[in-house]
């Protein structure tokens, strides 16, 4: 039994339909992974010309991995980058505490 806000979408990938179940919130998020699912697989299309669709799907998959791997990356590069100056920021106002300290504890 499905749950009452459980709906059964068709949605369109080249050229060929699929039936998916999913809430009706996330319907929105569908249509947008529908589209980028497909945009990627006319790109991979452009690229590999005649393929089976077996592999067509295959390289599609492997491609939004790549970008996905990609995306982690950069965004780990840029957390890192954040800490590296989040920590340098720490550093000065420790030693600047220090040196008001000492400036108070002099006068």
């Amino acid at each position: 039994m499905t749950d009452a806000t459980t709906v059964k979408r068709t949605v369109s990938l080249y050229n060929r339909d699929y039936t998916i179940n999913c809430s009706k919130e996330d319907e929105p998020r569908l249509q947008q992974l529908v589209e980028v699912v497909q945009k990627e697989m006319e790109t991979v299309a452009g690229n590999i010309g005649n393929a089976t669709e077996a592999r067509h799907l295959m390289l599609t998959c492997l491609s939004l991995a790549d970008k996905l791997l990609e995306a982690r990356a950069a965004s780990y590069e840029q957390i890192s980058k954040q800490e590296d100056i989040f920590v340098s920021a720490v550093q000065h106002l420790r030693q600047r505490v220090v040196d008001l300290s000492s400036q108070i504890g002099n006068a």
